[in-house]
């Protein structure tokens, strides 16, 4: 799970960092048009961390967020491979922060699930590191790379590599003692 939160945040920081940079090097946009797509993330980051999160009990958290990053893997190979232009620049920035939004809102109870309540802050304070290293990981990339297209492929790549974690990763299971635990901790609640 470490490695989703690192590769999620990684997309996305990454993507923040360099939104305006991107509309003007690949894209050819003015400097004023290519920093509105900095306002336009903001907007698709927040709205991502609300539909997604709603959908997300409904839909199924690993489900969705292996979903999210596949999406974000198409994205990143468009802006990688793609002739850009205003319109495509606009929509992958935009779906990337949508994604990128909904991932951090549905990782911690997905820990939850995984590890239960009892030790949550200890275990998401651990998994949470990769928002961290993520955040440092796109622009070292990125500088070692030379290049923002190859930065990506890099980092879709990775999102595939951390969504097929996601479709077989499997909540540990609870031992009789834990479960006897829980049921006793939900009797006394």
């Amino acid at each position: 799970m470490f490695i989703a939160v690192f590769t999620a945040c990684m997309s996305g920081l990454y993507l923040i960092g360099i939104v305006k940079d991107i509309g003007v090097r690949l894209v050819g946009l003015d400097v004023g048009i290519a920093a509105n797509a900095v306002a336009l993330v903001a907007i698709f980051n927040t709205a991502g961390r609300i539909v997604l999160g709603t959908i997300s009990d409904r839909f199924g958290r690993t489900k969705l967020l292996s979903l999210s990053l596949i999406t974000t893997t198409a994205d990143t190979f468009v802006l990688s491979f793609a002739h850009l232009n205003f319109a495509i620049f606009f929509i992958c920035v935009s779906v990337i922060a949508f994604c990128f939004g909904g991932n951090i809102t549905i990782f911690p109870p997905v820990v939850g699930e995984f590890f239960g309540l009892r030790n949550q802050t200890k275990n998401y304070g651990v998994i949470y590191q990769g928002f961290g290293i993520g955040a440092l990981s796109g622009s070292i990339v990125a500088g070692a790379m030379g290049s923002f297209r190859i930065t990506f492929i890099v980092i879709g790549v990775m999102c595939i590599i951390s969504s097929l974690i996601l479709a077989f990763i499997k909540p540990p299971r609870v031992t009789n003692s834990e479960s006897v635990e829980l049921k006793l901790n939900k009797h006394i609640a």
